[in-house]
């Protein structure tokens, strides 16, 4: 299974940021992509009790953070960096893949907390079967 969307993100002072909070990473056979477009540099920061910080240089104005295999938890991840000069806003393309094993007729069963992603529109790809789901915002009692 495969869960694709993008986020656009102001630029700031010649900086972006974009950060999730208490994201969910299931255990398991996973990985996780970002590619940030019209950037000099990107910064991948996972905020524990101690930073764990990797940073890529763009090309041609594309920098890319490629890892597999995360361990299972909840965290707060920030991707931010340096945008190319004059650049307004910065474009964000995730993709977030996990294994999903299926019964001997093909069935499964599979839930995601969607409480920490933004809202828009995702594309879930399982199999050869694509679907595009909206996220809305929740209500949050009103």
């Amino acid at each position: 299974m495969s869960v694709s969307f993008t986020v656009n993100v102001p630029v700031i002072d010649n900086e972006y940021s974009y950060v999730f909070e208490d994201i969910n990473i299931p255990g398991g056979s996973n990985s996780f992509q970002v590619r940030s477009q019209m950037v000099d540099d990107l910064h991948f920061v996972v905020r524990m009790f101690v930073d764990f910080r990797r940073s890529f240089d763009a090309s041609d104005g594309v920098a890319e953070f490629f890892e597999k295999n995360v361990p299972a938890g909840n965290y707060e991840i920030a991707i931010e960096g340096t945008a190319r000069e004059g650049e307004e806003s910065v474009r964000l393309d995730f993709v977030a893949g996990q294994t999903i094993r299926a019964d001997g007729e093909g069935n499964f069963h599979h839930e995601y907390d969607t409480s920490s992603l933004p809202e828009g529109s995702f594309t879930v790809k399982i199999g050869d079967v694509e679907k595009v789901i909206q996220l809305l915002p929740s209500n949050s009692g009103n």
